[in-house]
C-alpha cells in the first residue's frame, strides 16, 4: 500500500479483499481482512474510529527471503581386500512450507561409494559453511562431518595395504554435499511455515566405516525479523 498521498478505499480493498462498495469498518485489523500481525498493519484499529491514513503502508503479505540446504551424504566404507559395491546413506531433503503457497526443497547429498577408492578413503564434500568429513587413512574409519558444516558430505572409510597374502583393499568415497538454495517466498502475514531439515545421510558401517553427513539447514528473513533452523520447526510470519 502506498506510503503517502490520496488512498482510495479501492486500493485498499484490491490489497485485502472485498469490494470498494464496502465500508471503511470492514477493514478492522484482525477482523477477517487485515491480518492482526505484520509491523505494517500495526496502526490500524480493531475497533472505533478508523481512517485512510490508518492504511498506508499496510499489507497483507511480505516477502520472506530464504536460505537452505539439504542434508549431506555419508561416507562409503573401505574395505580390507579388493573392492566392494553400493554407497552409504543419501542425505535428506531440507522442505520449507508455507500456507497457501508451493513448497520449496534442497535435495540431500547422495552417499559416498562403498570400496571404489583409493587405500585411503577420500574427504567428503564441504559446504559454504564448513568442510566436510575426512576420509579415513588405512584401515581406519572416514570422520563425521562437523555438525556446524552444514549439508557437509561424511569422509570415505579407508582401505588396507596389500600383504603376501592378500591384494590392497579399497577406500570409500566421501558424501556428496546436500543442494543449497536462495530465493524468496510470499507469505501471508500470520501464515504458518513448516521446516523439515534433512537428516545428514549414515555412513556405510561394513568394513573400515564411512562418517556421516551433516544435517541441512534453513535461514528465514523478512522485514527486519529472522529465523534459523538446525532442527525441524515452525514459525509464524508477524
Amino acid at each position: 500500500m502506498a506510503a503517502s498521498g490520496a488512498l482510495p478505499l479501492s486500493e485498499i480493498s484490491t490489497e485485502f479483499g472485498g469490494t470498494a462498495e464496502l465500508s471503511l469498518s470492514a477493514y478492522y485489523r484482525g477482523a477477517g481482512r487485515v491480518p492482526a500481525v505484520g509491523a505494517p498493519n500495526l496502526g490500524i484499529p480493531t475497533t472505533g474510529a478508523i481512517s485512510f491514513s490508518a492504511f498506508r503502508s499496510s499489507a497483507k503479505t511480505t516477502v520472506v527471503n530464504y536460505e537452505m540446504i539439504g542434508g549431506g551424504g555419508g561416507g562409503g566404507h573401505g574395505v580390507g581386500d579388493g573392492t566392494s559395491s553400493g554407497r552409504a546413506g543419501s542425505g535428506g531433503p531440507t522442505i520449507i512450507r508455507v500456507t497457501g503457497r508451493p513448497e520449496v526443497s534442497g535435495a540431500g547429498g547422495l552417499g559416498g561409494l562403498n570400496g571404489q577408492a583409493s587405500r585411503s578413503g577420500n574427504d567428503g564434500a564441504g559446504t559454504v559453511y564448513g568442510p566436510g568429513g575426512i576420509g579415513g587413512s588405512v584401515n581406519s574409519a572416514g570422520s563425521t562431518a562437523l555438525a556446524s558444516s552444514y549439508g557437509a558430505g561424511g569422509g570415505g572409510g579407508g582401505g588396507d595395504n596389500p600383504s603376501t597374502y592378500d591384494s590392497s583393499g579399497a577406500g570409500g568415497f566421501g558424501g556428496a554435499a546436500g543442494t543449497r538454495r536462495t530465493g524468496i517466498i510470499t507469505a501471508d502475514y500470520g501464515a504458518e511455515v513448516n521446516v523439515i531439515i534433512g537428516a545428514g545421510g549414515t555412513g556405510a558401517t561394513a568394513g573400515y566405516p564411512g562418517g556421516d553427513g551433516a544435517a541441512g539447514y534453513v535461514r528465514l528473513t523478512w522485514d527486519d525479523t529472522s529465523a534459523v533452523f538446525t532442527s525441524s520447526g515452525s514459525v509464524t510470519i508477524n
